[in-house]
């Protein structure tokens, strides 16, 4: 196993231990699907592309990007989707998340394990206290 799918998979057994798997369930080699959230909290979906062709990508709402500091990140726009007849303009896996399907997202490209637990600590801060979102990062 490659170094870079060392990365994928501990990234994803950090993300299986803290999320649940989403209702529309993962989707095979390519993507898995959680919501993360605190119990009683405000739960936030996230999708994971884990496949052996792309980077650890997480992406989640483009508001996180507020409370998520040094780790590379991009703001994709939903005013850019469905440009194309029959073309959604995402990864498929987000299409079947009603949270992030048509919203502002963020993908995050996490280079550590120390990103990582950035992102979730974000998401599950934002859960408890729901009311610090903002508006997120200026499109970059």
């Amino acid at each position: 196993m490659t170094q870079d799918m060392q990365f994928k998979k501990q990234v994803e057994k950090l993300l299986d231990q803290v999320g649940r798997e989403h209702r529309a369930k993962h989707q095979g080699v390519y993507a898995s699907r959680y919501v993360i959230h605190v119990t009683g909290g405000v739960p936030f979906e996230v999708m994971y592309e884990k496949g052996t062709k792309t980077p650890p990508n997480i992406w989640c709402l483009a508001k996180v990007t507020d409370h998520v500091e040094g780790v590379d990140c991009e703001i994709d726009r939903a005013d850019r989707l469905n440009r194309e007849p029959g073309q959604y303009g995402r990864h498929s896996a987000l299409e079947h998340m009603p949270q992030l399907a048509y919203a502002d997202l963020a993908k995050f490209v996490p280079k550590t394990l120390a990103d990582v637990r950035a992102i979730i600590k974000a998401l599950k801060n934002l859960s408890e206290y729901p009311e610090n979102l903002k508006s997120g990062r200026a499109s970059s």
